[in-house]
């Protein structure tokens, strides 16, 4: 059998929670033989994060025997929330029965901006190794479910799905849900639609799977922590004409207007905070 069954694609639509934060993302794919032994995949996504615009996209080359295995290599690049990630990874996948094993893991480069608003982002860019693995059971040809573990953004966690296929229409679909759990940073709870396009609209979800496009696959974005602009007291003065600082006594504070050092902080001398020099 050949590494793709001929020219096909999915799109899928789906939303839930990403970390408490509203999210709803489209994905889409397009796969197509490189004569007998290998395949091409590029795949897209674009959706909302917490309000934010998220998009981005991957290609797969790869090599696969439907009977046994797939192999490949994968580069994508996501952008969310002024944060850019570019991976590249190998990818497997094996079929055993029911089962299938698949694996990715490669390295990936994290971008962030150096401002947010008006705030100094202090995260760091980042570049370090990534990996996720999944194990599938086809309970029945159209209904897989799967449990897996994700090394994302320097974090462990797993993650459980499960996808069924509804035959005997002229576009098949199928209903999704996806999780991942176990980092309260990192929680997700997601459910969609799928629709599969390609020449036979009666294939089975197995076969789809195995004889058509991989997967898609979205990086974990970081989160961004800033610098919080904290707001300094106006200085108290003695009064009377002097620009002794009456409080705060430690000096935290900012001199008012009509001092000689209106708009800055006090400085210190004879055992006292003054705003003049």
């Amino acid at each position: 059998m050949p590494a793709v069954s001929g020219p096909n694609g999915k799109l899928s639509v789906e939303g839930g929670s990403f970390d408490d934060d509203g999210a709803g993302i489209a994905l889409g794919s397009f796969a197509l033989p490189l004569g007998h032994a290998f395949g091409l995949q590029a795949d897209g996504a674009l959706g909302t994060i917490d309000g934010e615009t998220m998009g981005g996209g991957g290609l797969h080359l790869f090599t696969r025997d439907p009977s046994s295995h797939l192999f490949g290599v994968y580069g994508s690049y996501h952008t969310w929330d002024s944060v850019d990630i570019w991976r590249i990874a190998g990818e497997a996948e094996l079929y055993l029965g029911r089962f299938t094993l698949d694996g990715l893991a490669g390295y990936e480069s994290v971008d962030v901006p150096s401002t947010i608003g008006d705030l100094e982002v202090l995260t760091p860019d980042d570049k370090h190794f990534f990996a996720q693995s999944d194990l599938a059971y086809y309970i029945t040809d159209d209904f897989k479910v799967y449990g897996g573990y994700r090394y994302l953004n320097e974090t462990s966690f797993g993650s459980a799905g499960a996808e069924y296929l509804m035959r005997g229409h002229e576009v098949p679909l199928s209903l999704f849900a996806r999780g991942d759990f176990g980092d309260e940073d990192y929680t997700s709870i997601t459910g969609g639609l799928k629709v599969y396009l390609s020449g036979d609209p009666d294939k089975s979800l197995i076969d789809r799977h195995r004889r058509d496009d991989p997967d898609i696959y979205l990086p974990v974005f970081p989160k961004l922590v800033t610098r919080t602009a904290q707001r300094q007291p106006q200085c108290t003065l003695v009064g009377g004409g002097s620009y002794q600082v009456a409080s705060p006594a430690n000096g935290q504070c900012i001199c008012p207007s009509g001092s000689a050092l209106a708009g800055q902080p006090p400085v210190f001398g004879l055992g006292s905070y003054h705003c003049a020099v």
